[in-house]
């Protein structure tokens, strides 16, 4: 099963205490007592989104009549007693360019149209009609280029509206019905785009009526639950504002982009305690934006974190020195004074307890947490453990006091071909990301007696793109 990697960044700092004391690195840390993290900035995710242009071409062409003819064809129409026409207009495939939400619609056609006049008196024709035609074999067909604008706009109630309005309708071949040497090129011209007005009206009032309240309202609702992140814990977007970029068209790919603010949180508790508004955060319509820039509160209680440590070192097997050692139970808590300490109880060769306790500390300019002030003790009644104990005990003080801490950059170089990996894949079928994460720091620490704080920075980028979007 593939990892999430959004799981691998949340579980980050986590995963820095605990290996914190088994590394030997020297750090400069500072003293300073904090009783509450500061105020975190608002967080952006803005994901650029392409779209195989294919499949919303095919649906434009299946949008947009093949056809136009007059009323009633084949049969003629009768603007007056004295005239009549008929016509017929087939068009050619669309050109569609798109830039910031302005859609051109070109393309070109063929028309055909026959007109007849006679004499009428009272209303009433009273002669034979004398009839002429172009486009008819054995005529070829005429010929008219069109442009057809649209401006698309995402509206604040998650709509969208189109304004479309005729641009050109250029002929170029003219129509003169040399029977009664009439040239019906602009009546016919008038025609279509009597044809396309009404098309255009009626495909702006059609897409009016389109709404997607409900697929945001289903977003809100879940944004607002906490999300389960495996055994990690839960996730809150908690988001304050969404927005959509402009749509562009570009080597047959529309783009776009979705953003979010948003101050998500992190944490061992699965209770909701954020109630979702009753209406949706008007839409802002924006320029396209890219780049997650991430600002997170994580807060894991000690039961949760005892759960963890359970989880990762029950009956795991150690040999140290010839010596089988395996881990029976492990604690985590809070001693006050933001200490913490860690209680493992073991078997095997040796049977006991070690009890690790310090002040975990956090050097933001070096990115490294370690426990410089961290103490040991063994307890047990095994007479090895108390020769060990009584033997060892400054050695043991001496190599871990002062040096215990986690590189967190290394730490991130080292892990980053997989993060980026798991950023670049298939989630479902036909539809990709491709991303990479620039940063991640973390940039508090703040330990107390019933749990421990972090707030955490991850920025980078995030992309999707699929037919099936």
């Amino acid at each position: 099963m593939k990892t999430n990697p959004l799981k691998n960044l949340i579980c980050l700092p986590v995963l820095f205490f605990f290996l914190a004391c088994s590394s030997t690195k020297k750090t400069s840390v500072s003293k300073e007592v904090q009783l509450s993290l500061p105020e975190l900035p608002m967080s952006e995710l803005d994901i650029p989104i392409k779209i195989a242009a294919g499949p919303v071409l095919e649906k434009a062409e299946k949008l947009v009549p093949s056809e136009f003819t007059s009323d009633g064809w084949p049969d003629f129409m009768h603007p007056s007693c004295d005239f009549r026409y008929k016509y017929r207009f087939i068009r050619t495939s669309l050109q569609i360019t798109c830039y910031n939400n302005n859609i051109g619609i070109r393309f070109g056609g063929n028309y055909q149209v026959s007109g007849s006049k006679c004499l009428c008196t009272a209303g009433i024709p009273v002669t034979p009609w004398i009839s002429g035609n172009c486009g008819f074999t054995p005529q070829p067909l005429r010929k008219v280029n069109m442009i057809l604008s649209t401006n698309l706009q995402f509206l604040p109630s998650y709509q969208v509206r189109t304004t479309t309005s005729i641009k050109q309708i250029q002929p170029i071949d003219k129509c003169e019905v040399s029977v009664f040497s009439s040239d019906i090129t602009q009546l016919v011209m008038d025609s279509i785009r009597s044809s396309l007005l009404t098309f255009s009206t009626a495909m702006d009032q059609s897409i009016a009526g389109l709404s997607f309240t409900k697929f945001v309202n289903q977003i809100r609702d879940s944004s607002y639950q906490k999300i389960a992140i495996g055994k990690y814990g839960y996730l809150l977007i908690n988001p304050t504002a969404f927005r959509i970029g402009q749509l562009n068209y570009v080597k047959d790919s529309f783009s776009i982009s979705l953003g979010v603010s948003c101050k998500p949180a992190f944490s061992s508790d699965p209770v909701n305690h954020i109630k979702a508004p009753a209406s949706l955060p008007s839409l802002l319509q924006t320029e396209s934006r890219n780049g997650v820039r991430l600002y997170m509160n994580m807060n894991y209680d000690y039961d949760f974190l005892t759960k963890m440590l359970q989880d990762s070192l029950h009956n795991k097997v150690f040999e140290l020195k010839g010596r089988t050692i395996v881990v029976k139970d492990a604690s985590i808590r809070g001693i006050g004074d933001q200490q913490i300490e860690l209680r493992i109880d073991f078997a095997g060769s040796n049977h006991g307890s070690i009890y690790l306790r310090g002040t975990p500390a956090l050097d933001t300019a070096k990115q490294t947490l370690g426990i410089p002030d961290i103490q040991y003790s063994l307890e047990g009644e095994d007479l090895a453990l108390k020769i060990a104990r009584s033997l060892f005990k400054n050695k043991i003080r001496k190599t871990i006091q002062g040096k215990s801490y986690l590189d967190i950059t290394a730490f991130l170089n080292a892990n980053k071909t997989m993060i980026d990996q798991q950023m670049n894949r298939e989630w479902i079928k036909g539809i990709y990301s491709t991303g990479t994460l620039k940063e991640a720091r973390i940039n508090a620490l703040l330990v107390t007696p019933q749990n421990i704080q972090f707030q955490v920075f991850i920025s980078g980028e995030l992309k999707l793109s699929g037919g099936n979007l």
